[in-house]
């Protein structure tokens, strides 16, 4: 059964009026992204893997676990002499901005008389601009997935199935557009199951060709040894925690979305449906956390905005000053404390400490990438594993918290009080370090 919509249905989206808006989007995150004193420890390694392609050192850009997707986004930026923080914050900014158009468009293809309520209340997400100003790969991932699910309404899969690719080499949910258009209209949907095919392959096929195995994913083997997530796999206790991690990654969205999830009403909507289902099925076999949910923020917005365009005028008016004020309040207080700002001046001053054949050890990956070195798997290390990470005779720094959950740093000293002394860090950096709670040890 096509998936089309009934032809006629108005767009009241003057062209002015979302340029206009567009160009606010663009420019919002660039504000958090000045205060943020650093990116968050997931966009450091996204900057590191970047520079690493930008000088064709593919083998090493492909041995993290990260999917290379964002990074290569980025590398031609970083060739051409752009810093990688400044590159990650203006792609972030511009690729959420054009998220407007295909937004657009899906909200008049889902039946809205005006798409302004699936545009703002998309504009006022509580979390995308802080996901731009931390470098995360959300932006340039959900424009993808906002092109491919336009694709798909209009019967064009294979460039559905090419746009579902291509955002899987971003984040491994990106499949999951392909499948939800198979599950509603399968055999209508079917071909573009062989571009994601085709872009899973590739991906494999690149990595085996630098050495690192015929893997596409090599995220799922890292989680799956991952002893520092006890509620990973757990679906039903994650299920029972979605609700607030919903609500702070959503925003008024999440809340007015629900309707359209349990009464979806015309089969144009239920790709849109599929898509949230499918990612809430992904997150709760794995570990739920608030960002997680901005997977589906295409759909989500595209049905709550549904749900608020059939209410009356003074409603979405009151709705929208909601969501716009949330989302302003959201993005300009959170984010990074401004504290850890000494990890960006710790790592620069160890840099030219370090010297060839020499590593940096540490807990905090943001320490790592400024003093020029790879950083560590992101995960949570015991004592025990930190320990033996240090015993590596080529180990010359190690920074850690001195006070900190993840690492019980009592356990720690006297290991490395045997082969490493503390180091006396000049004023200024050692007072910030010390606020902090970072102690910085160099091998005897």
């Amino acid at each position: 059964m096509p998936l089309r919509a009934e032809p006629g249905i108005p767009s009241t989206a003057a062209p002015r009026a979302l340029w206009l808006t567009a160009a606010l989007l663009a420019g919002w995150p660039l504000l958090p992204a000045h205060r943020s004193p650093l990116p968050s420890e997931d966009g450091v390694s996204y900057l590191w893997i970047a520079e690493r392609f930008a000088a064709g050192d593919f083998r090493a850009a492909l041995s993290t676990v990260f999917p290379p997707g964002y990074p290569l986004l980025l590398a031609p930026f970083v060739a051409f002499g752009w810093n990688a923080e400044s590159a990650a914050h203006w792609l972030g900014a511009l690729t959420l901005a054009a998220t407007l158009w295909p937004l657009a468009r899906l909200a008049t293809f889902a039946g809205a008389a005006t798409v302004w309520p699936v545009v703002l209340l998309f504009a006022a997400s509580p979390l995308l601009p802080r996901l731009c100003a931390e470098v995360y790969s959300e932006p340039p991932y959900l424009l993808l997935m906002a092109w491919g699910a336009w694709f798909g309404c209009n019967g064009r899969m294979l460039a559905m199935g090419a746009c579902a690719a291509a955002a899987f080499w971003i984040r491994p949910e990106g499949s999951l557009l392909a499948a939800s258009f198979v599950l509603v209209a399968p055999r209508r949907a079917w071909p573009s199951l062989l571009p994601v095919l085709l872009g899973v392959l590739l991906l494999a096929a690149w990595r085996w060709s630098v050495g690192h195995g015929f893997d596409p994913l090599p995220i799922h083997a890292f989680h799956e040894g991952r002893d520092d997530l006890p509620e990973r796999g757990r679906v039903l206790a994650n299920l029972l925690q979605v609700p607030g991690p919903w609500f702070e990654g959503l925003g008024c969205a999440g809340a007015l979305v629900l309707p359209a999830l349990f009464r979806p009403g015309a089969r144009r909507l239920w790709p849109f449906v599929w898509q949230v289902a499918l990612q809430l099925g992904v997150i709760c076999t794995f570990v739920v956390r608030r960002r997680f949910f901005v997977s589906c923020a295409v759909a989500v917005h595209v049905l709550a905005g549904l749900v608020l365009a059939r209410c009356p005028q003074p409603v979405q008016r009151v709705v929208l000053a909601l969501a716009i004020g949330i989302g302003v309040v959201s993005g300009w207080n959170g984010g990074i404390d401004a504290d850890r700002a000494v990890e960006r001046e710790l790592g620069a001053w160890l840099r030219p400490q370090l010297s060839s054949g020499e590593r940096l050890i540490s807990d905090l990956p943001r320490v790592v990438y400024f003093a020029g070195a790879p950083p560590l798997p992101p995960r949570h290390f015991t004592a025990e594993q930190m320990l033996a990470l240090v015993a590596a005779p080529d180990v010359a720094h190690v920074v850690l918290r001195d006070r900190s959950d993840r690492v019980p740093f009592a356990k720690l000293a006297p290991e490395l009080g045997q082969r490493f002394d503390r180091v006396a860090l000049p004023a200024g950096l050692a007072e910030a370090a010390a606020a902090r709670g970072v102690a910085v040890f160099r091998r005897r």
